[in-house]
């Protein structure tokens, strides 16, 4: 295969000059093929041979594949709320999945602004814009979003942006539905030249028990891929039979990384990063600063993908979109850093933020009592989880493997372009001190400078809805100092050196402080039995419900406490769902002993809201906290 590889880093080609006036004219269509939950390494232009991706593969080397493009979140509503409207989930409260709070009105789905150019849009058939104006999103972009809708109905001669998005490699798929359910939406329309077996060749991720089963589960990223790209062939060709093909400027990429464990929902490489290619067709060449067959490193991001939509038929960018354009304009530009953040998902609350410059991918872990792979419903349904747990159990898993089922450490530092599974912490080696103080830097003042809302409790944002929206919240300085809030969420982690910081910060008049406080004490690994008494004065003045929480939660990892217990029970039967997925959220992360002591007050908390409207996601997190307390598989 004839390729001309040429790496385009910081140092681009020098710009193209803007398409002639002739070219003006004539709006470029722009398609999007979109698809679910997949990282670059199982794609083919990606390097991995074992792929069965000639669709993707093809456009690559007619066109431009991106080495670094990285998606702002590692699952799917908060990564649609950014290209949807060019704006990060850290600005507008959106980073929890599944959250419905408002933002601004002035915030608008930047297809409106094709459509107002003259566009016909058009969306099939995925939204899940992780707002409280979604509809309003939904209207004003889309001229159809449904799963009919294509280029095909807008006016003779009228340009079009049109959306396909594939759900074959959705986690559902790849793990988390029965295998009969994946036999029937995956195999059954699949080529058979493109199918993949349970005993495949494939190479198996290092982080995983390399045995049969593990490998038969496995196998099913391999086809729900291929069925991915499968798809997306029949799309192209029906518009090349329809004389479009040449007239059409294409965007190929996933929403996150890959729906596995440890790669989906998680902070690293594997959760962000995203195979996207571009493929432009000579009557554009222009617009690019790229030719074809080139493979660049230019740092990409999903706040910039609309922004480039725009630039590329002439739109002007509204102030509010974050994202820059990264060609189509004279000047784009190029990127020092990307910025990612993982947050809630489902009913499992996390928070890390990420910083990446293309080849180094930085996190900064929140909460590191947490294990990689993490309690979450979704995921423990499936064979695949229950698996790994199954060989933690057994103690089949190498060091490698145990690592993701521990508590975190707070800080990783892997390189991406050398150490493909992100096996290898360089935050532990001394030799890479200079470059975690930059990244850790980096992060830190991003997240001040966007006044990150995230790091303020659900519980408080869920409160506060019906008067004030995360994106006005976090501008009340007062209210939420940004730079103290997170400053004292900087200290989790950080060992015994911080244990009385934290301590002094339970007293903070500012309640999201001692919030980050009471977090950060649960992280201690360490005992605090000699704290305890001072513990115990501070959760009886506590007054904020979840750092009191918490800190019970503290108490109870060191003591039997008759009033730490209490607070955890009370929010086990609570009807604010969030305080109940606080305490289990502790159940899930203390000693398992000491959480058994907890199990008639979970029964007693399903049985209070079986059938109770709005209880139903909060009760499969019960189940699940029963079945790591009874040591059984979750099922729905």
């Amino acid at each position: 295969m004839n390729k001309k590889y040429v790496i385009a880093s910081s140092i681009l080609l020098p710009m193209c000059v803007l398409a002639k006036e002739s070219e003006k004219k004539i709006k470029p269509n722009i398609l999007w093929l979109t698809f679910e939950d997949t990282s670059p390494q199982f794609i083919g232009c990606y390097g991995d041979v074992y792929a069965k991706t000639p669709v993707m593969d093809a456009l690559a080397t007619d066109g431009v594949r991106f080495t670094s493009a990285f998606s702002t979140g590692t699952v799917s509503a908060p990564s649609r709320f950014c290209l949807i409207t060019g704006c990060r989930t850290a600005t507008m409260g959106t980073g929890n999945q599944r959250s419905n709070y408002a933002i601004p009105e002035f915030v608008k789905g930047f297809p409106t602004y094709l459509r107002e150019a003259g566009y016909y849009t058009s969306n099939n058939s995925k939204t899940d814009y992780n707002n409280a104006n979604a509809n309003t999103i939904i209207k004003s972009s889309w001229d159809e979003s449904s799963n009919k809708a294509g280029w095909w109905k807008r006016k003779p001669g009228q340009p079009f942006f049109a959306v396909f998005n594939s759900y074959y490699s959705h986690q559902s798929r790849t793990m988390t539905e029965p295998w009969q359910a994946y036999e029937k939406a995956v195999l059954t329309d699949l080529d058979t030249s493109r199918f993949t077996p349970t005993n495949g060749q494939f190479e198996l991720p290092s982080f995983y028990v390399n045995s049969s089963e593990m490998r038969k589960q496995f196998s099913r990223v391999y086809n729900s891929i291929s069925r991915t790209d499968q798809q997306f062939g029949e799309i192209l060709t029906r518009l090349e039979k329809e004389g479009l093909k040449d007239s059409t400027i294409v965007f190929c990429f996933s929403d996150h990384g890959e729906g596995i464990p440890r790669g989906k929902g998680s902070a690293l490489g594997l959760g962000y990063r995203v195979p996207f290619i571009m493929w432009i067709p000579e009557m554009y060449k222009s617009l690019s600063p790229w030719g074809s067959g080139i493979v660049t490193e230019k740092l990409v991001s999903f706040e910039d993908f609309g922004a480039t939509v725009l630039a590329l038929v002439g739109v002007k960018i509204p102030d509010y979109i974050e994202g820059k354009p990264f060609m189509a304009v004279p000047n784009p530009v190029n990127k020092k850093y990307v910025y990612g953040a993982c947050d809630a998902i489902d009913n499992n609350w996390e928070l890390s933020r990420s910083v990446s410059d293309g080849k180094f991918m930085y996190t900064r872990v929140f909460t590191p009592f947490q294990p990689w792979v993490r309690w979450i419903s979704y995921y423990d349904v499936s064979d695949i989880q229950k698996e790994m747990r199954k060989d933690f159990s057994n103690e089949m898993m190498n060091s490698i493997q145990n690592e993701i089922m521990a508590p975190r450490k707070n800080e990783f530092l892997y390189d991406l372009e050398n150490d493909k599974w992100e096996t290898t912490n360089l935050a532990e080696i001394p030799n890479y001190k200079n470059i975690i103080r930059k990244f850790r830097n980096e992060m830190m003042k991003h997240a001040i400078q966007s006044k990150d809302v995230n790091f303020i409790p659900e519980y408080t944002l869920s409160l506060m809805k019906d008067k004030f929206s995360p994106y006005e919240i976090r501008q009340k300085k007062e209210f939420f100092p940004a730079l103290k809030v997170i400053k004292a969420a900087m200290l989790c982690g950080n060992g015994s050196e911080v244990i009385a910081k934290q301590i002094e910060l339970l007293a903070n008049k500012n309640e999201f402080v001692t919030y980050w406080a009471a977090v950060g004490l649960f992280s201690q690994s360490g005992n605090l039995g000699i704290y305890t008494p001072e513990l115990i004065s501070s959760l009886k003045k506590m007054s904020y419900p979840p750092a009191k929480l918490f800190l019970a939660g503290v108490v109870m990892k060191n003591s039997n406490d008759a009033s730490a217990r209490e607070v955890i029970n009370e929010a086990l039967l609570d009807k604010d769902n969030y305080l109940s997925i606080i305490a289990m959220q502790l159940l899930l992360n203390l000693d398992i002993a000491q959480a058994k002591t907890f199990l008639s007050m979970v029964n007693q908390s399903i049985d209070k809201y079986k059938g109770v409207k709005g209880r139903d996601a909060v009760n499969d997190y019960m189940h699940v906290v029963l079945m790591r307390l009874s040591n059984k598989s979750f099922t729905y």
